[in-house]
């Protein structure tokens, strides 16, 4: 910001312009994978003059709120009564946080935000600049909310999936490890996990569920190479391919990976578009998210097809509980 004197009448500009380039954000939906990470592992490819310079509208945005944060607090020291124009600010960077996953892919796109905010001593009160840590704290939010209001009903769908696609003649000798691994995965004990599993694994070797999560371990682990091993071994003992993406998706779920058990549930989908139980689990990532109207309508969809009692029930009963908290919006 140069010297020359500003006052209320800039702030209002400049909050103005910020509108411009918040209300052009959905341009940003264009974006694929960049040569930084991202909070998701998911990477961004810079392609077009044009895209390119969205991404460099995304750094003036972010620049943009970097002064008009400079100036409120001179105008607030001179005693300037500020609410509404910090009422007006705000409501734009609600639609910020909003898109935040969007908005920093296309950062990333144009630059490795980690050394840039380093080497500027950006602080971490302009969060702006720190969209990386939201989306790791709203995932982390997520997760934590999804296992203490989802235990027990997490608990019902897993007796449900192994009804429904798992044929358990009897107790088995791998039964014990599991738990005992499943315990140690919990508890972030990664490779003490993956040793037990691997015993389970050699007294049930045709046990798909150990390999999944051999598979899942490895894939917190980074192991991308192992990961994709298990998980294709995985996949040649489900009887069916639909059976692999409901599994998987269940465990991605169960662990608060919402993204990836979207993407299981919707290739489940592809696969049989009137599975029950692909219907049952895309609702219960869509209430983890409280996305109230698109899990009911995913839970009406279970409750339509009736295929299985034990879902029809538990669907039914979750659309009950969520009209509660929600009412659906009115016909159109």
């Amino acid at each position: 910001m140069n010297n020359k004197k500003i006052g209320l009448n800039d702030l209002r500009e400049m909050i103005e312009k910020y509108k411009d380039y918040v209300i052009n954000i959905n341009h940003l939906h264009e974006l694929t994978p960049s040569p930084f990470p991202l909070p998701s592992g998911e990477r961004i490819e810079v392609r077009g003059k044009r895209k390119f310079l969205y991404y460099q509208d995304t750094v003036k945005m972010l620049t943009l709120r970097d002064e008009m944060e400079e100036l409120l607090i001179k105008l607030e020291k001179k005693g300037t009564n500020l609410a509404a124009e910090k009422s007006r600010l705000e409501s734009f960077d609600v639609i910020i946080k909003e898109k935040a996953k969007m908005v920093y892919r296309s950062l990333a796109a144009f630059l490795n935000p980690l050394p840039y905010r380093e080497e500027r001593k950006i602080p971490p009160s302009h969060w702006w600049w720190y969209l990386d840590e939201l989306i790791k704290e709203r995932k982390s939010r997520l997760r934590k909310r999804w296992l203490i209001r989802g235990g027990i009903a997490a608990l019902v769908i897993l007796a449900a999936y192994i009804v429904m696609v798992k044929v358990i003649p009897g107790p088995k000798p791998s039964v014990i490890y599991q738990g005992e691994a499943e315990r140690l995965y919990k508890e972030g004990k990664l490779d003490e996990a993956i040793e037990i599993y691997k015993k389970a694994l050699s007294l049930d070797p045709e046990d798909g569920s150990i390999f999944l999560m051999l598979g899942m371990i490895y894939e917190d682990k980074g192991m991308l190479e192992l990961r994709n091993h298990y998980f294709e071994e995985a996949g040649l003992l489900f009887s069916k391919r639909i059976d692999f993406y409901n599994s998987r998706g269940m465990i991605y779920l169960q662990q608060g990976k919402l993204d990836k058990a979207t993407l299981d549930a919707e290739k489940a989908l592809e696969i049989d578009p009137n599975n029950a139980f692909s219907h049952f689990l895309l609702g219960s990532v869509y209430e983890a998210e409280d996305k109230v109207a698109e899990a009911i309508s995913e839970y009406q969809i279970v409750s339509d097809l009736d295929q299985d009692p034990t879902l029809t029930v538990m669907a039914r009963f979750k659309m009950g509980m969520m009209m509660q908290r929600a009412p659906l919006p009115p016909p159109e």
